[in-house]
């Protein structure tokens, strides 16, 4: 069995035309540091305006597009008593192999909350963390109604 750590299982097909409408967004977006790097320059006349502008924004522009790629990617899967983690780190795969014995319980736990370790999305959703005997973090898998009812008997409590 396999899960996706930060999406639905099976992850759901994003319509082309949204695709585009993101795509024009960003664009549009990027567009205006553009816009205001050149009003900038052309006033001062100097081209450090620009680079101080547009640098900062290029960078963090890569970076959340890595961290989505990333998140994206990364899995969780089951084959009989073992569980291999799969995280991507600026598209460097990462594995992690555990025991289902190994696993203690599982919290249901809020985006926000201290207890979910590392990459994760911000807005509104809730990750099932799990544990292990001596109550370290293991992995984290999206919180959907297919891996409540897959993970159902380790789930120790609702929201902290």
């Amino acid at each position: 069995m396999r899960f996706n750590t930060h999406d639905r299982t099976p992850k759901p097909k994003t319509k082309k035309s949204l695709k585009i409408l993101l795509g024009f967004t960003g664009g549009l977006f990027l567009g205006m540091f553009l816009f205001m790097a050149v009003a900038c320059s052309s006033e001062i006349n100097s081209i450090l305006p620009a680079v101080v502008i547009l640098i900062p924004s290029i960078l963090l522009t890569a970076l959340i597009i890595f961290d989505l790629t990333d998140m994206s990617k990364a899995y969780i899967e089951i084959i009989e008593d073992k569980i291999t983690v799969t995280d991507y780190y600026f598209n460097i795969r990462k594995e992690k192999n555990f025991f289902i014995q190994d696993i203690a319980y599982a919290e249901i736990l809020r985006h926000s909350s201290m207890r979910v370790r590392g990459k994760r999305y911000v807005n509104g959703f809730s990750y099932i963390v799990f544990r292990n005997k001596n109550d370290k973090y293991m992995f984290k898998v999206l919180y959907t109604p297919e891996s409540e009812q897959f993970f159902a008997n380790y789930i120790k409590q609702q929201y902290h």
